[in-house]
């Protein structure tokens, strides 16, 4: 999929029209990807909203196989999972013998499903890949009453390839202070199993944008999956201009450390101080700070020969967010994106729920716009 949510992700999608083949199961079998988080995830293609799905931790392996989601283990193993209509006889599903069935229910016509790999590595886990060092999973249909080979449904065109953005204007975007907002859930495409912060303001050239919180931990091996607060999380700039990310930063590549503050810089390319904005990062990281800095080039176009522009969206994801946690993501409260009735920050009923920094304490981001000059004159990121 052409789309840029994370630059540590990568999505593949598969549509069919089920209406035209709800005599067949679709059979997805292959070998479990080397990443951080798999999933797959199916969607109604005439309206983007979720039908169903699976996580990596929830698959069951070939029987000879193991899920590497739930331990440390070698070699290769795989997973077969089944897309079945939901006129299905129960004595069909019993034959399949397993639990990795996905039911489509009645009245969709078309089906997307998503296969989505973060932090995709080689089979030895020493460089990235976007495959996640396997094939993606072979596609095969069975006939619903026979259980035999079946002819697989043409691949169609899904609607996600036809979503633009809505561009628009918000008065908070020249405010000095970023307060972070939940994201509502998507009706169109969501990952279910991800939560977002999000905040957006425009950086003019002469100006820092600094945020900073302690990051959740994240898990190092399979056996913390289960348990984890979250599975991964990651920093992403994007434009106001599309939805598309530009830059970004997750918890295996940024300085961060157990519950300790790391700080986040944004700056535009153009600041005529950027050689002594990074001198001060450097200097702060050497005395022990956990700095990050990102250099965001608003003059960069985009695929659609536009310029990327001074107004950022910046998102903090969390997959698989531990609700039970006291500073989980999964416990704030959304707020409604901008409408007739205002921006995000107009619709603001519970603080203690709604702003990041309130709800999550000092888990929770919280951004503030500062001169050039009173940045290089800061002792340390608060």
């Amino acid at each position: 999929l052409g789309a840029y949510p994370d630059l540590y992700s990568n999505y593949w999608e598969y549509t069919y029209q089920i209406d035209q083949h709800s005599d067949k199961i679709i059979c997805l079998k292959g070998e479990f990807p080397h990443c951080r988080y798999f999933s797959l995830s199916l969607y109604d293609d005439e309206t983007g909203s979720a039908i169903g799905g699976i996580d990596d931790i929830d698959i069951l392996p070939d029987k000879g196989s193991e899920n590497p989601f739930t331990k440390t283990v070698s070699g290769k193993n795989y997973f077969t999972i089944y897309i079945v209509p939901e006129n299905i006889d129960q004595k069909v599903i019993a034959k399949l013998n397993t639990t990795n069935i996905r039911t489509v229910k009645a009245g969709v016509n078309r089906v997307a499903m998503c296969v989505r790999h973060y932090l995709g590595t080689t089979q030895n886990g020493n460089e990235a890949d976007e495959y996640g060092g396997v094939e993606l999973p072979a596609i095969s249909a069975l006939n619903i009453n026979t259980l035999k080979a079946a002819e697989v449904p043409e691949h169609v065109v899904s609607n996600i390839t036809k979503a633009v953005s809505q561009v628009f204007t918000q008065k908070s975007d020249e405010n000095q202070t970023m307060p972070f907002f939940l994201a509502p859930v998507s009706r169109y495409y969501p990952n279910n199993s991800t939560a977002y912060l999000y905040a957006r303001t425009h950086i003019k050239e002469d100006e820092v944008l600094k945020f900073s919180f302690i990051p959740a931990p994240a898990p190092t091996k399979p056996e913390e999956y289960a348990t984890a607060v979250t599975r991964y999380w990651s920093v992403c700039l994007g434009s106001a201009a599309d939805t598309r990310s530009y830059l970004s930063l997750c918890d295996n590549n940024a300085l961060y450390g157990p519950n300790k503050k790391s700080a986040f810089i944004v700056c535009l390319k153009k600041n005529t101080k950027l050689d002594l904005i990074k001198e001060k990062v450097n200097q702060m990281n050497s005395n022990g700070e956990l700095v990050n800095l990102f250099v965001w080039d608003s003059e960069k176009m985009n695929i659609d020969n536009k310029a990327l522009g001074e107004v950022v969206v910046i998102m903090y994801r969390n997959i698989l967010p531990y609700s039970s946690w006291e500073h989980s993501i999964a416990n704030m409260w959304p707020t409604a994106y901008k409408d007739a009735t205002g921006e995000p920050i107009d619709h603001v009923t519970n603080p203690e729920k709604q702003l990041a920094h309130k709800a999550l304490k000092e888990y929770g981001p919280f951004g503030k716009k500062i001169s050039t000059e009173e940045f290089l004159a800061l002792s340390k990121i608060e």
